[in-house]
């Protein structure tokens, strides 16, 4: 039974609500994945004191309202900033999921070492499946836990996000680098180790562009400056992008979510994408912690840790 096989068996039970023989844990939590691998082959104005005060004009009663506006409008975008550091490992507090990243980076970085894999495209089979947060975190632990030069890139190119998930502007991107062939790739450094090449603005034929030899040229010339080269593609099921993008990359991650995703969908999804061989890996996402096996032993090992 390949790691496929197992991710949609898990998934399925977890849709019946199945039991899993796991260890339990008092307080239930939601880790965002567990990983699999594959082993198939392949301002204010002051007041002024004068002799001869000047009336002074009522402020418009807008502008109370404005300011309140704005307020909420600041106060809401802080609250979508914390929620998003809490999401990425550099914020994360569940230990489990922590761990649970690590070891996907373990599973790449390994087969990195065998066959020499350096492209990965991230996808899922349907939306909203966390793709895009799976490959925020798999970048920021190659390029922070291993050192590794990390390059994210949005080939989204109809609905992207990775920019808003990194908090950076959707400058231009990827789009302008394919319509020039003259454009220097205009990379946006994020932190130490890790560079993103955003969306950008969207032509009007995208898939166009993704086909074009101009993707192949760039792709391979990522692939020279950089030690990863990890793409966020939209889903298998809706778009026809990712199957392209298959051909280009040296291996696919699937991400699968869990309870919420159709087996079937994830059969389609692998066989549009070119059949188990192109998978290196699955990520399980969205899976209560208390299937994960030893997730106890997580918690246990992380307050061991910062007690030293």
């Amino acid at each position: 039974m390949s790691r496929v096989d197992e991710a949609l068996r898990i998934a399925e039970r977890a849709r019946a609500g199945g039991a899993a023989d796991v260890r339990p844990q008092s307080t239930p939590k939601t880790s965002p994945l567990n990983v699999y691998r594959n082993e198939a082959p392949g301002q204010r104005v002051p007041h002024v004191e004068s002799a001869a005060p000047k009336p002074v004009e009522p402020a418009p009663a807008f502008r109370p309202v404005a300011s309140a506006r704005r307020a909420r409008i600041a106060g809401k975008l802080h609250l979508e900033d914390a929620e998003r550091s809490a999401r990425l490992v550099t914020g994360m507090s569940s230990t489990v999921s922590l761990e649970q990243y690590r070891r996907l980076a373990a599973v790449l970085h390994e087969e990195q070492a065998e066959s020499q894999l350096k492209t990965v495209m991230i996808t899922s089979a349907l939306p909203h499946e966390g793709k895009t947060l799976t490959i925020v975190n798999i970048a920021l632990t190659l390029s922070e836990s291993y050192n590794r030069r990390v390059l994210v890139i949005d080939a989204d190119l109809r609905v992207p996000s990775l920019h808003t998930a990194l908090g950076v502007e959707n400058g231009p991107g990827l789009s302008e680098a394919l319509r020039d062939e003259h454009l220097e790739i205009p990379f946006t450094p994020v932190s130490n180790g890790l560079t993103v090449l955003t969306a950008g603005k969207p032509g009007a034929k995208p898939l166009a562009g993704l086909t074009s030899s101009r993707m192949a040229d760039v792709l391979r010339d990522c692939a020279a400056r950089f030690d990863w080269v990890l793409i966020d593609t939209s889903p298998v099921g809706v778009l026809p992008d990712a199957q392209v993008l298959a051909r280009l990359v040296d291996g696919v991650v699937l991400v699968i979510g869990a309870g919420s995703t159709p087996a079937a969908a994830v059969e389609r999804a692998v066989a549009e994408l070119g059949g188990p061989d192109v998978i290196v890996g699955t990520v399980l996402n969205r899976v209560d912690e208390r299937r994960i096996p030893d997730a106890g032993y997580y918690g246990q090992y992380g307050n061991s840790s910062s007690s030293r």
